[in-house]
């Protein structure tokens, strides 16, 4: 009876011991604490903390080296009260008027290759880079043809990309009509001349009148001062007429051949002046902002290493190619070497002055499609999110309209890797906050 007695009592203290030892605080921290030591250690990715293993080795989405779970994180968050003058400055505010700051310690920031640099005001220049094609210059182009009909007698001008000078012969014409009309005017000279001292007032009109119908005929048919004055000369008629090239230029397209039949309108030659050319380029619509009549291009040629050309751009098409939504803009370039040939393809950049800005390296800004995000650098290990308004990029840069000043540091290289470890953060912070509630 003892003996049972004594077990019961022993069961009894061993009971009361241990609901004492739970009722300690911090006792079944320790036993926690124990266990966790215990276990085997976890390792994680730096870009998907999502991903774990009980190993070391490589991350199987972005193939970057795992790391061992801290025991204690060194990633703070603290929230801190937003002043009136960022409200100002259009940054994310939340409903409490609060803002995350990131702080993470020197050794991590060198693991996680954190770099900064400074959003600089400076001179901004957008370019727009485009394929060109080179044209002739339409305003520099003869379309050479006879005002009579006739036959060609002989071609001097007789193939196509030929160099001809301003007043060059191209071919000679016979033209029954522009004999009749050169007969017709020497006849008339002719009785100006026997008739010069006539009596009669209307006899000396009606020979006037003759004679300068007869001129003003060979005038029209583009005969020049020149030969009429030869053939008042001479009193030759001229069977075989020639005709000159009205300007220089090379000919790019060619129809007169020996004993061709012509009419007016019989396009026999196009001369093409080559000493200044165009260049039509494709510009996408979302560029048009940026181009004007007047500014600056410069041009490359594509099968030659040399130095680039400039031009201007002279005019911008009116209507958009809606297949492939780009706008025709024409620059007119200086080409007195000859080396921009018709229908030759060219890199053109158009250059768009857009004056001083606040510009940062384009790799900073993490976009999220609804907002642009940069880290800016608050102190020592201290990071802060803002949110951005962008404008244009302008090499690898872009344009910051609001959000940042200038001589702010922002993270240029490891900025998605605190955008990460702030978004996990966050989350623990708030399913904490919830759990204790």
């Amino acid at each position: 009876m003892k003996k049972i007695f004594l077990v019961i009592l022993i069961v009894v203290i061993f009971g009361f011991a241990v609901i004492k030892l739970n009722l300690i605080p911090g006792i079944s921290d320790i036993f926690s604490a124990t266990k966790q030591e215990n276990k085997k250690a976890i390792y994680l990715c730096p870009m998907h903390p999502t991903y774990t293993s009980d190993r070391p080795g490589d991350c199987p989405i972005c193939s970057m080296k795992l790391v061992k779970k801290e025991k204690k994180e060194k990633t703070k968050i603290v929230k801190r009260k937003m002043n009136h003058q960022e409200h100002d400055m259009k940054m994310p505010m939340e409903e409490t008027s609060e803002q995350f700051k990131l702080e993470i310690d020197p050794a991590k920031q060198q693991y996680m290759g954190i770099k900064t640099t400074k959003a600089l005001l400076k001179d901004a220049q957008k370019e727009i880079k485009a394929l060109g094609i080179v044209t002739p210059d339409e305003t520099r182009l003869s379309h050479i043809h006879t005002k009579f009909s006739g036959y060609i007698e002989k071609v001097f001008a007789d193939y196509e990309g030929k160099l001809v000078e301003k007043g060059q012969p191209l071919f000679t014409v016979y033209s029954p009509e522009l004999v009749s009309t050169q007969e017709e005017y020497l006849l008339a000279l002719e009785a100006q001349e026997t008739f010069k001292k006539s009596k009669y007032e209307e006899i000396d009109k009606a020979k006037i009148s003759l004679l300068d119908a007869a001129r003003k005929r060979l005038e029209l048919w583009d005969i020049s001062h020149e030969q009429i004055n030869n053939l008042e000369e001479t009193k030759k008629v001229t069977k075989e007429l020639t005709i000159y090239s009205p300007s220089t230029g090379f000919i790019i397209q060619r129809d007169a051949f020996e004993g061709k039949e012509i009419t007016p309108n019989d396009k026999l030659y196009d001369v093409a002046d080559l000493s200044n050319v165009w260049i039509l380029v494709e510009v996408y619509e979302t560029d048009l902002p940026f181009v004007r009549v007047g500014q600056t291009a410069k041009v490359n040629f594509t099968y030659e290493n040399i130095q680039p050309i400039t031009g201007k751009i002279t005019y911008i098409y009116p209507t958009i190619d809606p297949t492939t939504r780009t706008l025709k803009v024409r620059l007119e370039v200086s080409n007195p070497s000859y080396k921009l040939k018709p229908d030759m393809y060219v890199d053109a950049t158009l250059l768009s002055n857009l004056g001083k800005q606040i510009t940062i390296p384009q790799r900073a800004v993490i976009d999220s499609g609804e907002r642009q995000i940069v880290f800016v650098k608050q102190s020592e290990g201290a990071f802060i999110p803002k949110e951005i308004t962008l404008g244009p990029e302008v090499n690898n840069e872009r344009i910051v309209y609001s959000g940042i000043k200038e001589g702010e540091e922002v993270v240029t290289d490891g900025n998605f890797l605190l955008d990460s470890e702030s978004n996990l953060q966050t989350a623990l912070e708030q399913f904490n906050t919830t759990h204790k509630h």
